[in-house]
């Protein structure tokens, strides 16, 4: 049964949603688009503005064509709360922050050997990291949430089960990150590739109800899915374990990832191993094969096709299941499809019948720090979602009114 306190609620946060998505407006357009009277209105905006969430602006483009007093607009105050995202790879620990309007306001990362280091000894360094990013943000916004990303299968407390490539099994991680940051912040620990996903789709909201997939190509390959600007989870939290698709053979690259399977062959070890295999220099870093590539290398164009088939046959199978609108690669890896886009694209389209429509295939430009910005995404988004204990049993909400 709805309540005063849990309408107030929901238009809130209806209220903060049109704010971030359409920007800056007035009142009186505000109540338009929330089919709410003045009074209504002017409580709403009271309220958020009590709890620093919204600030009134003169509005310059509606003055600089009438004449009398200025307009106000209603916008998000960016100081209204920050959000924090962590990545730890493979090979790379990063953070980020946004404000209230998800833009940004600090990055940091560096080179780490995660996979060669004991689980504390990276969760040690990544904490240094956050704590490090709060000192620089204070006095920007509340801390509003922190999400901690990472190549793993998770559980629904924030244990990660099984970071194989990593190394790790069953590192109790929310609970050691709550023993330093305690309770007040709101703490969630996530899967990259799907935070990936979210960075990626948070601010479209061109095609809210597409399905979109994503594969995050580092040393192994994560996937995401993001249906109608949400994740698709699946049953046990596990959907779109893309690099655990089965391909077939023995793989290129035989360290922690599964024989056969697709991260086996397309992953950064594994077209390394190609490479090398083609007679390169076994000397040659995945930067240099990056860069032969660019130059037109013969032996860095075959490894290049060679990946490109078999990343062609992998996203054959996933477009066969979901019929998505888009497949947005990502990671250090991902620049290779540039080099070999047509002819992947082709062996995909003589898989389907004809006048099956194809996905869209591209690179993201949004480059390393994408987890880290996804898991940061990821807890605004929470902030400006329907908390389902406030609006059934009329608890207080963490974060102010919403």
């Amino acid at each position: 049964m709805a309540t005063p306190q849990s309408i107030r609620y929901l238009n809130e946060l209806r209220a903060l949603n049109v704010l971030f998505h359409r920007g800056g407006m007035s009142r009186a357009a505000l109540a338009r688009e929330l089919g709410l009277n003045r009074s209504s209105m002017g409580n709403i905006i009271a309220n958020l503005a009590a709890d620093e969430l919204v600030v009134e602006r003169a509005d310059l483009e509606r003055t600089e064509t009438r004449t009398g007093r200025p307009g106000i607009a209603i916008e998000l105050n960016p100081a209204g709360g920050t959000f924090i995202g962590a990545e730890i790879g493979v090979d790379r620990l990063g953070v980020v922050a946004v404000d209230l309007s998800a833009t940004l306001l600090h990055r940091q990362s560096v080179d780490f050997p995660t996979a060669e280091r004991a689980s504390d000894e990276s969760i040690g360094t990544i904490i240094a990291m956050i704590r490090e990013t709060i000192a620089r943000i204070r006095g920007l916004g509340e801390i509003r949430g922190l999400c901690v990303t990472l190549p793993a299968l998770l559980d629904h407390k924030g244990v990660v089960v099984n970071g194989l490539l990593l190394g790790w099994q069953n590192v109790p991680l929310r609970a050691l990150l709550l023993g330093q940051f305690g309770e007040d912040i709101p703490i969630v620990i996530e899967n990259d590739a799907n935070a990936f996903g979210i960075a990626e789709t948070y601010r479209d909201h061109s095609t809210r109800t597409d399905t979109k997939a994503f594969l995050l190509i580092e040393n192994g390959v994560g996937g995401g899915i993001v249906v109608g600007g949400k994740l698709f989870r699946g049953s046990f939290g596990h959907a779109a374990e893309f690099g655990q698709i089965v391909l077939g053979g023995e793989g290129f690259f035989r360290g922690r990832t599964r024989p056969g399977h697709m991260e086996s062959f397309v992953g950064k070890d594994a077209i390394l191993a190609r490479y090398h295999w083609h007679g390169a220099d076994p000397k040659s870093s995945f930067e240099d094969l990056l860069a032969a590539i660019r130059e037109g290398e013969a032996l860095a164009m075959k490894t290049a096709h060679d990946w490109g088939q078999k990343l062609a046959l992998g996203m054959t199978q996933i477009t066969s299941i979901l019929n998505p609108g888009a497949i947005v690669l990502g990671g250090s890896v991902a620049p290779v499809f540039e080099a070999v886009a047509d002819e992947v694209v082709a062996t995909m389209r003589n898989e389907f019948l004809e006048g099956f429509r194809m996905p869209e295939i591209r690179v993201s430009s949004l480059g390393v720090d994408a987890p880290s910005l996804g898991g940061a995404m990821l807890m605004h988004q929470q902030m400006f979602s329907v908390d389902e204990k406030v609006l059934h049993h009329g608890e207080q909400p963490a974060s102010a009114s919403v």
